[in-house]
């Protein structure tokens, strides 16, 4: 079992610093960004989101504990959005170690997040996949996540 636990400042820093070059990949392999400032771009987009770090209201930063070992196993960005009168969940990003994937963390993870939404009133949770990432697009199938939108990409 594991627990998601806010992180402070200086894990949100290292999540940060960590997480824009493989978001910035993602772009990259898109086309998107020129790798030369994909991370820059990245770093840019992150700071947008979280101009507070931590402290941006109605953004969630926590990262995966492993409740027997006190093992930090992962990270999940998510937050609240409000359309009028519908508030979503939005999952910014969901990252399990890789000496920790494949014991269904990150499904219990999804599934707490999707706890709290319910609490907090959300009439949906939502996601982002990149198309090169068959197994995390497999997970959240699922677990009952659809398409509400493809993105679609012709290389020139």
């Amino acid at each position: 079992m594991v627990q998601l636990v806010p992180m402070n400042p200086e894990e949100f820093r290292l999540f940060r610093d960590s997480y824009a070059p493989e978001y910035a990949q993602d772009h990259v392999r898109i086309g998107s960004w020129d790798p030369a400032e994909a991370v820059a771009l990245a770093k840019g987009r992150i700071d947008e989101l979280l101009p507070r770090g931590t402290e941006t209201p109605d953004q969630y930063l926590r990262k995966i504990v492993d409740q027997v070992t006190g093992e930090r196993v992962g990270e999940v960005w998510y937050s609240f959005q409000r359309a009028g009168a519908r508030l979503s969940c939005y999952i910014h990003w969901i990252g399990i170690y890789q000496a920790h994937r494949g014991r269904g963390i990150a499904t219990t993870v999804l599934r707490q997040v999707e706890k709290e939404a319910r609490r907090a009133g959300a009439r949906r949770l939502a996601l982002n996949v990149f198309a090169s990432n068959s197994s995390a697009a497999a997970l959240y199938a699922k677990l009952g996540f659809s398409p509400g939108a493809t993105f679609m990409v012709k290389p020139l």
